[in-house]
């Protein structure tokens, strides 16, 4: 899925992260985890690169929903 402004990072996606894209200035990262090993669901994070800061953008039991949360919080 492509989002204008943001690369796919696939060389750190497996495991927990599902998908991770980084903005074309480097300024920010958006990743979407599996968290159901800990029966938590799948999160979204935004990681503000120079305050070094995360953020939660959305919780959710449907993996969908957080892909379709974090396309929507990067093209807003």
């Amino acid at each position: 899925m492509a989002l204008e402004g943001w690369r796919r990072r696939e060389d750190l996606e497996g495991g927990k992260q599902i998908r991770i894209w980084c903005s074309d200035d480097g300024a920010r990262e958006l990743y979407v985890e599996n968290l159901t090993y800990r029966d938590e669901g799948y999160a979204v994070y935004a990681y503000d690169v120079p305050e070094d800061e995360w953020h939660t953008i959305a919780e959710s039991d449907s993996r969908a929903e957080a892909v379709e949360a974090a396309t929507e919080w990067a093209t807003s």
